[in-house]
Order: structure tokens, then C-alpha cells, then sequence
């Protein structure tokens, strides 16, 4: 099997300029997260690379598995990772995967890739959700009819953080103290 090093040139520049929009242009100018921004450039490029050789050489199939699986040990729980950056790995992971199976039909790569491209852009932007901070607040003095005024908890909360609350919840509440727990969502805009 021959191997078309133009192509495969090629195919590492879309996946390049794909990556550093969603990495950088879209993510870190957004979070200033640069040790996520490497790591979604580097599980990218990782990526395309295994992706790429298993596509362009005599790489067995069951050898690809074995290397995934291999990969799967590798985790991150040690370090908290929000729902967000979630997404945005998946997609530095799907950008790798789609630009490294050498598609021939460049007008499905190029639509593949500005999917991707093109849904945390929208997804994560302040116009369409509204940015929100969760909070835990306990409130004193708070009696059973208190936990009966929802609007009246929701005021509290918000006289005490100076911000709208977005969402409320009710976690535990102590008779004896007079106390509540409560998660709040607040608007940070």
C-alpha cells in the first residue's frame, strides 16, 4: 500500500486549523483555560495521528482496538473537569477522528468539521445561555412558612449575593435552628 503524502498532509491542516479554532479561537479566548486548551490540542492530535495510520497503513483492526483500550486506562479523575470542557474534549476527540479517516468527500469533511466547530460556538455563548454560577447558602431565622414562600426565599438569596437567582432548591432544613440549605443558580449577567 502506498501512502499519499499530500493527502495526508492536507488532512493534518484541516484537522490543525479545525483544532485551533475550537481549542483557542473559540475556548481559551473564552475561558482562559490553557492547560484544557493543550490537552484538547493534544488528545486531537494524539488522536488524528492514531486515526491516520490505522486509515493509511496495513494497521490491524484488532491492533486499534487494543491501542483504544489501551487509551480508555488513561483518565482524568483526578481532576475535576466541568460539563463544559466535557464537550469541548469530545469535540477536540471528533475533530481528530473525522479529519483522520482521510475522507474523500471534501464537502462532507468540511461539513463534519464546522459542525463541530460551529455547535460550542453557538452552545456556549452568552446570547443563547445565560452564564450562571451555583451557590450553596444557608439562610437563619427561616420558619416552616418560610419554606412555603418561594418568592420570598428566591429575595433573600438574591439580597444576599446581589445577582438574580436562575434557579432554587431546597436541600435540608433544620427545625431546631431555624436554618435552611439551599443550592442556588445564579444569572451572571
Amino acid at each position: 500500500m502506498t501512502i499519499d503524502y499530500i493527502d495526508f498532509l492536507r488532512d493534518l491542516a484541516i484537522n490543525s486549523i479545525a483544532i485551533y479554532i475550537l481549542g483557542y479561537v473559540i475556548y481559551y479566548r473564552r475561558y482562559g483555560d490553557r492547560e484544557m486548551a493543550i490537552t484538547m490540542g493534544l488528545l486531537n492530535l494524539f488522536l488524528f495521528t492514531i486515526v491516520i495510520t490505522m486509515t493509511l497503513t496495513e494497521f490491524n483492526l484488532a491492533a486499534g482496538f487494543a491501542l483504544f483500550a489501551l487509551l480508555s486506562i488513561i483518565t482524568l479523575r483526578s481532576v475535576s473537569i466541568a460539563k463544559v470542557e466535557v464537550g469541548y474534549i469530545l469535540g477536540a476527540i471528533t475533530l481528530g477522528l473525522v479529519n483522520g479517516i482521510s475522507m474523500h468527500d471534501y464537502h462532507l469533511l468540511a461539513l463534519c468539521n464546522l459542525v463541530v466547530l460551529v455547535s460550542p460556538w453557538v452552545l456556549d455563548s452568552n446570547w443563547l445561555f445565560k452564564p450562571t454560577v451555583q451557590v450553596d447558602v444557608t439562610l437563619d431565622q427561616v420558619s416552616t412558612f418560610d419554606l412555603k414562600d418561594h418568592a420570598k426565599l428566591v429575595e433573600r438569596v438574591q439580597d444576599l449575593h446581589g445577582l438574580p437567582v436562575a434557579h432554587l432548591n431546597i436541600e435540608k432544613y433544620n427545625a431546631k435552628k431555624g436554618t435552611v440549605r439551599l443550592v442556588a443558580r445564579l444569572l451572571l449577567c
